[in-house]
């Protein structure tokens, strides 16, 4: 692995890159489009947003250049359809595969931990967040059966 790769985190035994904030934000498109996306339409599908909300919009090559990235990454794959030069990519891993194992992953560099042991571990009612941890852990069971 080169030294500008990023780290990366288990899931189900295989392996998967941890996310940027720009392909993070890709996969939730994809995943969010439920079938294949080109990068135009991805790129559309970012503008549309980012335009609404008065953020910066990146350079229709950056999203290119960042969707082959993560084909490189194992994180999508890309098609081609018959009489079309572009190229239409998909996820290859479900949203609360991805979702719990970025977790765990910051989880266990920040406290040494998986989250399900970190919230195990704390005192019940002990803290003012404490309605916070009922809340993560209720988010991590509903990721959980979503993978089932």
């Amino acid at each position: 692995m080169s030294k500008n790769r990023r780290k990366y985190v288990g899931i189900g035994g295989d392996d998967v890159p941890s996310l940027g904030v720009l392909e993070g934000e890709i996969m939730r498109y994809i995943w969010e489009a439920g079938d294949a996306q080109s990068s135009v339409q991805v790129y559309s599908a970012m503008y549309q947003e980012r335009y609404l909300t008065g953020q910066e919009m990146q350079a229709p090559s950056t999203i290119a250049v960042t969707l082959s990235r993560m084909v490189d990454k194992g994180l999508l794959s890309i098609e081609k359809r018959p009489g079309s030069t572009k190229g239409y990519y998909q996820p290859l891993k479900n949203r609360p595969d991805v979702v719990l194992a970025v977790l765990d992953d910051v989880t266990i560099r920040l406290a040494g931990c998986t989250l399900r042991e970190l919230l195990q571990s704390l005192p019940e009612g002990a803290s003012p967040a404490s309605e916070k941890v009922a809340q993560l852990q209720d988010v991590m069971d509903a990721l959980r059966q979503l993978t089932k």
